[in-house]
């Protein structure tokens, strides 16, 4: 589509989409994509918020407004990205011709979230850091809710951050489960990439609070999104996306004072033939192990020192847990496909590695399991008696 020249266009080569979004005031940023032909996508702004998107596919394929704007947002590849900034009287002509592209704010929309139908007027459409468009809302006053939409291969996930001029609830959905108040909200920090902003009647605002008191938010939004479990579970998400698994249930939480306890919580996991992921916790480290019928196929560990995968990140997660840490234990609807090679050499980290690979007997797991704890205390005994 032939769109108006702006008074004002920059190009941008070989970027990353999110390095533009977001960059023009009143115009548009246009992102071209070659791909077996070239394809064109449009998000048009007025006063920083997005009004209206476009995607025009080499097949002859289009995208409007809303439709278009969820396939853009999904782009994760360099693209080349032009700018083009407008003044508003141009930008009243283009909706003047093409009416179709533009977002249809003032239009009323119902959805459900859990148990409660919304019914809003759709006022906006917000993208950009999380914590600015809140801000921005705030300063709004607005009596509504802004939500998030996410579709996964499991499920599609709502939530909502819900406002009487201040945030004040918050409710997500994913298929069964549903969380209230700052854990939904921690949840809507990891979903969100834009959201839809809806005016509500303050009636059923205050209905839907005094119905859903548990959803109420009681601590500060700043302090929620950036606490140390957001960024846990930020980075336990992006774990995940790299191996291509879903987040599944969590099922189990599990305190751990040193390997022996440990070991018994895999030694637990192998006789249920569990498939899932452990996400292990230290002072300093993180780990996850992708467990299919009870076995190990896949690791994964950072801390201060880097990132590690495979036979190297077995490793580290075992002695990371020596001391003490945290197990989570998130099951998974179907076993995890992902595979790593464990290939060693020969070492005595090696034949830890091996064991938790399951590759011995479990009565040889017991033996060097309480031949390593009897080791510990012995230790422990004589540096007690200064030796």
């Amino acid at each position: 589509m032939r769109f108006p020249a702006g008074k004002q266009s920059a190009l941008h080569k070989e970027i990353h989409p999110s390095k533009v979004l977001n960059t023009v005031d009143t115009g548009y940023i246009r992102l071209t994509v070659e791909n077996g032909g070239l394809t064109d996508h449009y998000i048009m702004y007025q006063n920083n918020e997005v009004v209206g998107a476009l995607s025009e596919f080499s097949d002859g394929r289009r995208l409007y407004g809303e439709e278009a704007l969820d396939h853009i947002i999904s782009l994760d590849h360099k693209v080349l990205g032009q700018t083009v900034k407008y003044t508003e009287n141009i930008l009243d002509t283009i909706k003047k011709d093409y009416p179709e592209i533009f977002l249809a704010p003032e239009s009323t929309e119902k959805f459900k979230i859990g148990d409660t139908i919304f019914t809003g007027t759709l006022c906006a459409v917000k993208s950009g850091d999380l914590l600015t468009v809140i801000s921005q809302l705030k300063e709004e006053a607005l009596v509504g809710c802004m939500r998030i939409t996410r579709e996964t291969e499991e499920a599609v996930q709502e939530g909502a951050v819900i406002f009487l001029e201040t945030p004040v609830a918050a409710v997500f959905e994913s298929r069964e489960s549903i969380l209230l108040g700052d854990d939904a909200l921690r949840e809507i920090a990891i979903a969100y990439t834009h959201g839809r902003v809806y005016r509500l009647d303050r009636e059923f605002i205050d209905k839907f609070l005094f119905l859903n008191n548990a959803s109420r938010l009681k601590i500060p939004v700043e302090e929620t999104i950036t606490s140390e479990k957001a960024r846990d579970d930020l980075k336990r998400f992006m774990v995940l996306q790299m191996l291509g698994l879903d987040r599944g249930s969590l099922v189990l939480n599990a305190p751990c004072n040193g390997t022996f306890s440990f070991e018994a919580l895999l030694k637990s996991a192998a006789s249920r033939s569990f498939d899932g992921y452990l996400w292990v916790r230290s002072d300093d480290a993180r780990g996850l192990m992708v467990m299919g019928q009870g076995k190990i196929q896949a690791a994964y560990s950072t801390d201060p020192s880097g990132e590690t995968k495979g036979a190297e990140a077995l490793k580290k997660i075992y002695g990371s847990m020596e001391s003490r840490g945290t197990v989570d234990f998130y099951q998974l609807s179907i076993p995890p496909r992902v595979t790593q090679s464990f290939e060693t050499e020969e070492t005595t980290d090696d034949i830890l590695v091996r064991k938790l690979i399951g590759e011995m007997g479990q009565d040889l797991i017991k033996d060097v399991s309480v031949a390593k704890e009897f080791k510990k205390r012995w230790k422990d005994k004589r540096k007690e008696m200064g030796e």
